[in-house]
């Protein structure tokens, strides 16, 4: 019971990068069918959540939709791996929820404004002014995100941690 607990709390960072590379996927998908009603809410659903890193992701040059969608469906996989056989990748896995840990918790600080356009979102030290027009108390989704991540992280410092200690 619980290694399978652990591993619940070891796929937080794979969820995140798969919830991730869903709001890359509505992209094409608002862009083909601008009036459908599930395309919309997908994509604003996720919008606040994801807005700040795959905007990121999407500015490093070279790096198209369909390159992020296949780099965060990969690293939604080798989540899935890093959960099943978290010994065996200790460092790689410490990598992997901490970068997902990052952009959840970076992603959470601009949650609480939807913007209505995409100024300064790649940007947000250059920002000028906020074109925010509804402006949220919080994001649930972010903070489930945030906390689901947070737990695989507290894993794996525990995993080095008693891995340095049996060193000694």
């Amino acid at each position: 019971m619980r290694n399978a607990i652990l591993m619940l709390m070891r796929l937080g960072p794979a969820l995140a990068y798969a919830i991730a590379s869903i709001f890359v996927l509505s992209m094409p998908l608002l862009e083909s069918h601008p009036a459908s009603p599930f395309a919309w809410w997908l994509y604003m659903t996720i919008l606040p959540v994801m807005r700040e890193p795959i905007y990121l992701l999407l500015a490093v040059p070279g790096v198209g939709i369909w390159s992020a969608m296949v780099v965060l469906m990969l690293a939604s996989a080798f989540g899935v791996r890093l959960a099943l056989q978290p010994q065996r990748h200790q460092r790689s896995g410490f990598i992997h929820a901490h970068i997902a840990l990052i952009a959840t918790g970076m992603a959470m600080g601009r949650a609480a404004v939807a913007q209505a356009g995409l100024f300064g979102s790649a940007l947000p030290q250059f920002q000028r002014g906020d074109w925010s027009f509804l402006p949220l108390s919080s994001s649930p989704l972010g903070t489930v995100l945030f906390l689901s991540v947070l737990p695989a992280c507290i894993c794996c410092h525990f995993s080095i941690i008693r891995r340095i200690r049996s060193a000694r």
